[in-house]
């Protein structure tokens, strides 16, 4: 193994973050497909969103079931809703699975599983994503208790897949038992993600995120601030935007782990670790953008 970014600071994240160039436009970066939230978790939905919008996302959309639309579209007014009903009958013509099948051609990268607990048609809709998805797939929380559940072939996929678990998550999707996962999360990372053919990003106090080809990165920023349930459905939609700004899906996870950690860092200068606002990201991520000139 050998470690990429180390040293990783603000300085070198935008050394590496891609300008935006002259006469660009909304489709310069390509769009990126959300598939959050279920009844009971709107919350869910809305801060994968505020993510993505943290990194400057051009073009989000956004497929949720519709019973959580206006809660979500009365938060957030700039991303493209798509909803969808949600039952266990997956032959309504405005399914999940139908609705996401015919966005998946048109996006350069998906997220799905954030807050997607009480969504009937989860199995279904990671079922289309398996057979349909060709650019990188986010999948965290809902969808890695179903890659458990049923035992699923990561390496059936036909596209990078990034896997975002908290620590517990990781010790009952790899089978780890949790003390050795805090131990050395590198060294189960790598293996997992070596094993499974997957990016995977453990989750925890210091994150690591590993490639199957070996490469790997620790990462030290962040705070306790961030150990409040939310945090990772906003780092699940920073991930997916910069998937569609970075060719390398292991880079983009990297520079995401990197920049959530960043907004924390910035925001306590002026927010409580205590009561820190994750609705805030956006105006803190555009701080730091705009004192980089960007």
């Amino acid at each position: 193994m050998y470690e990429v970014f180390s040293g990783m600071d603000e300085k070198l994240f935008f050394e590496k973050f891609p300008e935006r160039p002259k006469g660009s436009h909304k489709g310069a970066f390509g769009k990126i497909l959300l598939i959050s939230g279920s009844y009971g978790m709107a919350g869910a939905a809305c801060l994968s969103i505020t993510g993505a919008k943290a990194i400057g996302a051009q073009y989000i959309n956004v497929a949720l079931p519709e019973d959580i639309y206006g809660i979500v579209a009365s938060r957030h007014i700039t991303p493209v809703y798509y909803p969808y009903y949600s039952g266990a009958n997956n032959t309504e013509f405005n399914g999940g699975p139908q609705t996401i099948s015919a966005l998946l051609p048109n996006v350069r990268a998906v997220c799905f599983g954030s807050g997607a607990d009480n969504n009937k048609s989860a199995l279904a809709i990671f079922n289309t994503l398996l057979k349909g998805c060709r650019v990188p797939l986010v999948l965290d929380a809902k969808a890695l208790r179903l890659i458990k559940q049923f035992d699923a072939d990561l390496r059936e996929f036909s596209c990078p897949v990034i896997l975002t678990p908290h620590q517990g998550e990781f010790s009952a999707l790899a089978d780890v038992p949790l003390a050795e996962v805090i131990e050395d999360p590198v060294s189960c990372a790598a293996a997992y993600a070596a094993e499974k053919g997957v990016i995977m990003v453990l989750k925890g106090p210091h994150t690591a995120v590993a490639a199957p080809d070996g490469r790997y990165y620790y990462n030290d920023s962040g705070n306790n601030a961030l150990a409040q349930a939310g945090s990772g459905d906003v780092l699940a939609g920073m991930m997916t935007a910069m998937c569609s700004f970075f060719e390398d899906p292991f880079e983009a996870a990297c520079m995401a782990v990197f920049f959530h950690g960043h907004i924390a860092d910035v925001g306590i200068r002026t927010h409580s670790r205590q009561c820190f606002p994750l609705e805030e990201y956006v105006s803190i991520a555009d701080g730091i953008f705009f004192d980089q000139g960007r």
